[in-house]
């Protein structure tokens, strides 16, 4: 419930009581600051979360999340052997992921959930071809007699 004014910003989501406000002085001189109860900074929160530009009403949340499909795929891709994780795939993956990392950076409102699973997706990517690379269909495999040599 709101107990003042009617401006809800990322401040009114940490003031639960106007006694708090002593504890921050630039704080308590904002004429705009607008303090709410427990109960109700919840609520303002999850409003807020749910009328954003990058909530569950936008493709900002809904792409990210269907994204994070490709790093469940990539960590489960991990107990297979190296022999059967195609090369061109992984580094089309790891080419899409680091485009997808810079648009989530520079799309306004800055997407941090995209950003976040297209980073995770480079990480698993980036060893999954590092394995690839190293296996023994890889250009990296090194026969055993020439490791002999």
């Amino acid at each position: 419930m709101l107990l003042q004014g009617s401006r809800v910003s990322l401040r009114t989501l940490f003031c639960t009581s106007t006694n708090q406000l002593s504890h921050f002085p630039a704080l308590s001189k904002s004429t705009s600051l607008v303090c709410l109860t427990e109960k109700g900074s919840t609520m303002a929160a999850m409003r807020a979360f749910w009328n954003s530009p990058v909530g569950p009403k936008t493709t900002h949340f809904w792409g990210p999340v269907a994204n994070w499909g490709f790093v469940a795929a990539g960590l489960a891709d991990m107990s297979k052997p190296p022999e059967l994780i195609s090369g061109n795939m992984t580094g089309a993956m790891c080419v899409y992921s680091a485009l997808f990392m810079r648009f989530a950076w520079m799309v306004q409102p800055r997407n941090y959930l995209l950003l976040a699973c297209h980073a995770a997706n480079e990480t698993v990517q980036l060893y999954q071809f590092n394995r690839w690379y190293n296996g023994p269909a890889g250009p990296g495999h090194q026969p055993e007699a020439a490791k002999e040599a």
